[in-house]
């Protein structure tokens, strides 16, 4: 019990500490609103797209997937500001397991990325999407999915870092590529063999693949690959982030 209710704290705080700063909940609004705006609009006299799909619409999986990306994997900043002002050493030497914190940690970056993925959802309407009940639930539940597995990146990165200028370098440097070899900018067919590698390779293809489906637009994979993927990308990262943070 001491170590779930320890789990949740963590959980709880930097739920707050997010909820609280009006800065990061405005930044979390303005970011896929400005790229919805100016980038769907004006692209989309520009790119024409199969399937009978406005560049607007299929450009709002890409906005989600830019929300959790910068959302989750900033959120490990918090281990370093933690660190920085001791309350890390605090918690490193209470009587809970590291096992417990590092899951905090990872939960409490899910909680507040799903929070800013979701927050993107209230700007379908701007693009002319209308959203069912069930798509909005199957997007909530990539969002969960992907946020679970970018927070645990963070997590994994912040062990890493000592200062937050390292890691605001070194974040970027992964969530750039990540984010313009995932579909959510431009269609994945027709690439460059070298690219399309890469493309493929990027678990946050299948997550942005997922979400077309959900918003019931034209995809590349199958649902059971795309939830595979991300659901072994989430895992994978969860595992690293246990392993790392043993040497905190």
């Amino acid at each position: 019990m001491n170590e779930l209710e320890a789990m949740w704290a963590l959980t709880w705080r930097d739920l707050v500490r997010f909820l609280r700063d009006r800065s990061q909940v405005m930044g979390a609004l303005a970011r896929p609103l400005l790229w919805l705006v100016f980038m769907g609009k004006g692209l989309s006299a520009s790119v024409h797209l199969s399937g009978g799909v406005g560049y607007q619409h299929f450009v709002f999986a890409g906005a989600i997937a830019m929300a959790v990306l910068f959302g989750g994997m900033f959120q490990g900043v918090t281990i370093i500001w933690d660190r920085e002002f001791g309350f890390l050493k605090e918690v490193l030497v209470a009587p809970i397991s590291r096992i417990t914190i590092v899951l905090g940690k990872t939960l409490s970056g899910t909680a507040v990325t799903i929070v800013q993925g979701c927050l993107t959802l209230v700007f379908a309407p701007l693009v002319g999407l209308h959203l069912t009940l069930g798509a909005g639930f199957a997007l909530v539940g990539v969002i969960a999915v992907l946020s679970l597995g970018m927070s645990a990146m963070g997590v994994v990165l912040a062990t890493r870092m000592q200062t937050f200028e390292g890691f605001g370098v070194i974040s970027n440097f992964v969530i750039m590529p990540l984010y313009f070899l995932s579909g959510g900018v431009f269609p994945v067919e027709h690439l460059p063999g070298w690219m399309a590698v890469l493309v493929r390779l990027n678990p946050v293809t299948y997550g942005v693949d997922l979400m077309r489906h959900s918003l019931a637009q034209p995809s590349v994979f199958g649902v059971g690959l795309d939830l595979f993927v991300l659901l072994a990308f989430a895992a994978a990262m969860v595992t690293l982030a246990l392993i790392w943070f043993r040497r905190e």
